[in-house]
């Protein structure tokens, strides 16, 4: 295990041995984007028997084993140096903990970190902050064995609390009985100090939650199947629940296929998010695909790498670690502001300009694409990029601006483009699109020559002032995306040499 800070442009790997599932998952670090190249999941069981016995299950222990010898020798022909080895409430909690901790280091050479409850619930909800910046709320990671809740706010991470109410612990032995289920969730929960009908939000972690978000998404025909950010209201929460609680094992696989292989557990999550919900009055579950793992990274990182918003750097790792790349977006998004300092705010003023700044660094991200192509593609892909810090419809804006810097046609046949933004916020996509557009078909894509012009949004003009030693690269194309950009400004286009 490194003791270091994680350094830019480099691989790094968490191993989580939870009560129900191990999983190895390889990040890509750019900063403080982390992104997945490679994720494996073996579904253990390591606590089925815990709360009838104390003790790990046998089998459950043979199949972790078995899967962490795999990772170890996957690790080693990837040579990631930097691994992080974590277990969580069944390796805890079970008498025979300690000897399985270390057999797996007799026979992996992995050092497991078992983590407290406090230690479990303070990077679910450092993951949550690292994957939504303006978090406020109760972040609630459901493992198998237990549920950790922690307070999230502008100021950090406040109050934990951890409680025995994972799934395998309340399944016990005994087929699902709703009423018994619910009864017993709400006597454990009584004990809360957090909760206490506090209304907000309610961060939503873990494999089981996600999947009945999955299950919503589906229920609700969302137009967008990205589960990070994805919001369910009180009233869909509470569909859900009824739906998977009735449901048989063979009928929860056929709604909704990542469900297959929680059927057993899945209605006991459900009953746990049921009970949470009325216990803290929330209004909305928010469901986050960043949980303790990226929690377990984001403590493994220097300041000036945290220093930087999640999207931002989720959009320079997208588009490329190049140097010119991160230079020109960089530049891109100083010089297109001044546009924009009279026009609506779109879903903020911060974000706003941190999704104009992402659209800056994302301007080229096509250039490798064939020009047939490209206009056909882009929605797609920004759509469902791996960003982090972002909703469903700021995805939907992103996307529409990108494929906006390559075409003023709007996206055609696109569901997430037409029901997650308003005409407004189309015709705001198209507008930014055109800024971008315009800023680097001027340039060539090169900051030094982005430095030769300047735009501004003056007495209902955009004026472009351009400077005499590079008055020659502005053709007729240039004046056309002046035009155009003008135009979807609400602006009329001036051209000054100075």
């Amino acid at each position: 295990m490194s003791a270091g800070k994680l350094r830019p442009s480099q691989e790094a790997a968490v191993i989580d041995v939870g009560s129900n599932s191990v999983r190895l998952v390889v990040y890509r670090i750019d900063g403080r984007a982390m992104t997945p190249i490679l994720n494996e999941k073996v579904m253990a069981g390591l606590g089925r028997d815990l709360s009838r016995k104390g003790l790990l299950s046998k089998d459950g222990v043979e199949v972790a084993l078995a899967a962490l010898k795999r990772f170890a020798t996957i690790i080693e022909a990837l040579d990631v140096r930097d691994v992080f080895p974590v277990a969580t409430a069944a390796v805890r909690d079970a008498k025979d903990g300690p000897a399985f901790v270390q057999r797996v280091t007799d026979e992996t050479g992995f050092k497991l970190r078992v983590l407290s409850g406090e230690d479990e619930a303070r990077l679910s909800a450092l993951g949550v902050a690292g994957g939504s910046p303006d978090a406020a709320g109760i972040v609630g990671d459901l493992g198998g064995a237990s549920l950790e809740l922690v307070e999230i706010g502008p100021k950090g991470l406040g109050r934990g609390e951890t409680f025995p109410l994972g799934p395998l612990t309340l399944a016990e032995d005994a087929e699902f009985d709703y009423g018994r289920v619910g009864d017993h969730v709400s006597d454990v929960l009584e004990k809360t100090k957090l909760l206490g009908k506090r209304g907000g939000a309610f961060y939503a972690v873990g494999g089981a939650w996600r999947a009945l978000g999955r299950i919503d998404i589906a229920l609700s025909n969302h137009p967008l199947g990205v589960l990070h950010q994805h919001e369910m209201n009180r009233n869909q929460v509470m569909k859900v629940v009824d739906v998977v609680r009735k449901q048989s094992k063979r009928s929860l696989e056929k709604l909704e296929e990542a469900a297959a292989k929680r059927a057993d557990t899945l209605p006991y999550a459900a009953v746990v998010l049921e009970r949470v919900m009325v216990a803290g009055n929330f209004d909305r579950v928010v469901l986050s695909a960043f949980g303790l793992r990226e929690g377990v990274l984001l403590e493994q990182m220097s300041e000036e790498a945290l220093a930087v918003h999640p999207l931002i750097a989720g959009a320079e790792a997208l588009a490329g670690r190049w140097s010119r790349a991160q230079a020109f977006g960089q530049a891109l998004d100083h010089w297109i502001a001044p546009m924009f300092t009279r026009q609506e705010i779109i879903f903020s003023k911060k974000h706003d300009e941190i999704i104009r700044g992402a659209a800056a660094r994302l301007a080229d991200v096509g250039g490798p694409l064939h020009p047939d192509q490209r206009v056909e593609i882009m929605f797609d892909l920004i759509l469902r990029a791996p960003l982090a810090a972002i909703s469903h419809a700021e995805r939907a804006f992103l996307a529409a601006a990108i494929h906006h810097r390559y075409t003023k046609a709007p996206p055609r046949h696109v569901e997430a483009y037409n029901r997650l933004l308003s005409e407004e916020q189309q015709a705001a996509a198209a507008a930014l699109g055109a800024a971008l557009r315009l800023g680097a078909d001027l340039s060539g894509r090169s900051e030094p020559l982005l430095a030769g012009f300047e735009v501004r949004a003056v007495d209902g003009k955009l004026v472009l002032r351009v400077k005499k030693a590079v008055a020659h690269l502005v053709t007729e194309t240039v004046q056309r995306r002046l035009e155009a950009a003008a135009h979807a400004l609400g602006l009329t286009a001036e051209l000054k040499q100075v």
